[in-house]
């Protein structure tokens, strides 16, 4: 009797697996009509091919192929919708941002490093998460904090310095830019989000470093693949989070699929134990005197004062413990890596356009003669330093891609889009189409910026830190702390490729940073 039981179960799986991930998708979506690539794998769709190639590269061949509406088939018959046209991307990000969460995959893949705050929050949570943290990213409190940086970018100048100095031959040395530019701008988001000093330069072994160093290691295509497959069982997000998993970590690494995880649980132990001494730090402050606590301008401070002025009033939006737990997680995930995979790609395009990083030494040359330490006024004034800064963040954006998932059958740029339809949203394809940038769209030309063309919208043509009420609150912020490093170090520095024919390696994850840490050749500038 069991025997049949059994039987019959696994004929029943067998009938809904070949429907749903093969008949479905072939005869009866609604998608089915849709241009697009060949199915691909037979198990995985285009999956296996998107994890292999570059970020964005492959999309980018299939709008220029298919249209601005392309069908991707991905693991088990899983339909994906590319959408690049400004109304679509209007009502998908902004109009009905609502009814096009990001999918779950996407918010616990984002919320095991960087926390459940901002990034993954929606609806009207998000919308009193976002009231509560806009004051602290306000103009006056970013122009208040630009001086914060200058700490560390001058460490890392002396750094390189030192280190292009002991060259002998005087031809400059090849350095691991991505990690130099991750560690100052970990140090940054530090003291201005939580006015902690780390000092990641000039400690290496400084554990807050170290934990998120192991993390980006591990970053890559198949790793993030795995990853989302484990935590689609039911239950496994949940389990990671427990002290249970920490303390059994070692048994992961019994299985090669899931070895990866061990470590960055380890990582992820050290980094919410020292968020939550920072966190806890901030509100014992806030009992302090309170002339004491206002001349603290970090972020932090300026959210647990606003906290208890909203529970002093009698407020019941006021986010809890957990929810301040999990800004401080997502300052530190997404607030050093993103900008530190801007800079280093800036570097490198800069590297590889020696009259534009000339043009540019020239400014910043001009200001830093007059004033060492620019503040918010002096570098936003600087119009080629904006045009560059913007055309990389275009052409290389740290986060090349994004997704949405539809909660409501709909249609979008008039296309039936049933409900639960994955929605790929291309960043790194809209930021370069052809049809919008120039048929020059895909090359690194900063002039551009002085003659935006008339085919340029500015919400949809560059959506490098996203559009609409989930567009990323640090976007300011972000921009002014690449323009105040990249000021400091082409000011000192000039940078070439570190070797002839040498090419972009690109990650294919989360984020677009460098896979080998990008090596460029380092002179003193004027040498």
């Amino acid at each position: 009797m069991l025997y049949l039981v059994v039987a019959y179960a696994g004929v029943i799986a067998l009938v809904f697996i070949t429907y749903y991930a093969f008949l479905y998708p072939h005869y009866v979506s609604p998608l089915r009509a849709l241009p697009g690539p060949p199915w691909g794998h037979i198990l995985f769709g285009q999956f296996p091919a998107i994890i292999r190639a570059e970020a964005g590269i492959l999309q980018r061949e299939w709008i220029k192929q298919y249209g601005p509406v392309v069908r991707a088939i991905g693991p088990f018959g899983l339909e994906r919708v590319i959408f690049t046209k400004v109304d679509a991307l209007h009502k998908i990000l902004v109009s009905d941002w609502m009814a096009y969460p990001r999918p779950g995959f996407m918010r616990n893949t984002l919320g095991f490093v960087t926390g459940f705050g901002l990034l993954t929050v929606t609806g009207n949570e998000h919308k009193q998460m976002r009231k509560s943290m806009n004051p602290a990213f306000s103009v006056s409190n970013l122009m208040a904090q630009t001086e914060m940086y200058y700490d560390s970018i001058e460490g890392l100048i002396e750094i390189l310095k030192t280190q292009v100095e002991a060259e002998e031959r005087g031809n400059g040395k090849v350095m691991l830019m991505y990690d130099w530019l991750s560690k100052v701008t970990l140090d940054i988001i530090c003291e201005t989000a939580f006015g902690y000093q780390p000092d990641s330069l000039h400690n290496p072994h400084n554990e807050l470093a170290e934990a998120y160093e192991q993390i980006l290691s591990l970053q890559s295509g198949p790793n993030i693949a795995r990853f989302i497959l484990f935590i689609s069982i039911p239950g496994a997000m949940k389990l990671l989070q427990t002290e249970w998993a920490y303390r059994h970590r070692k048994w992961l690494e019994k299985f090669d699929a899931l070895a990866p995880i061990s470590p960055m649980l380890d990582s992820m132990y050290t980094i919410k134990k020292i968020s939550a001494k920072m966190l806890q730090e901030k509100i014992q402050d806030s009992s302090v005197a309170i002339s004491d606590m206002e001349a603290k301008k970090d972020i932090m401070s300026l959210l647990v004062r606003a906290r208890k002025a909203d529970l002093e009033k009698g407020g019941d939006h006021a986010m809890s413990d957990k929810a301040m737990m999990d800004q401080v997680l997502t300052f530190l995930g997404a607030g050093h890596e993103t900008t530190a995979s801007g800079l280093a790609w800036t570097l490198w395009l800069l590297a590889n356009d020696q009259p534009s990083q000339s043009k540019l030494r020239q400014e910043v040359k001009e200001l830093y003669e007059n004033n060492p330490r620019p503040d918010y006024r002096s570098l936003k004034e600087l119009q080629w330093l904006d045009c560059v800064v913007m055309e990389s963040l275009r052409v290389m954006p740290p986060v090349p891609m994004t997704f949405r998932k539809a909660e409501r059958t709909d249609y979008i740029d008039g296309v039936l889009i049933p409900k639960g339809t994955i929605l790929h949203i291309p960043i790194r394809v809209v930021n370069t189409l052809k049809e919008v940038w120039g048929p020059d769209a895909e090359e690194f030309k900063p002039e551009r910026w002085l003659n935006l063309p008339p085919t340029h919208n500015s919400a949809f043509s560059i959506l490098s830190f996203i559009a609409g009420p989930h567009a990323c609150i640090g976007k300011t912020m972000a921009i002014i702390e690449m323009k105040a490093v990249l000021a400091a170090a082409i000011a000192n520095f000039e940078f070439e490729p570190a070797y002839e024919d040498q090419v972009a390696q690109p990650t294919a994850a989360v984020t677009m940073k460098p896979k080998d840490g990008m090596p460029l050749r380092v002179k003193l500038a004027g040498t």
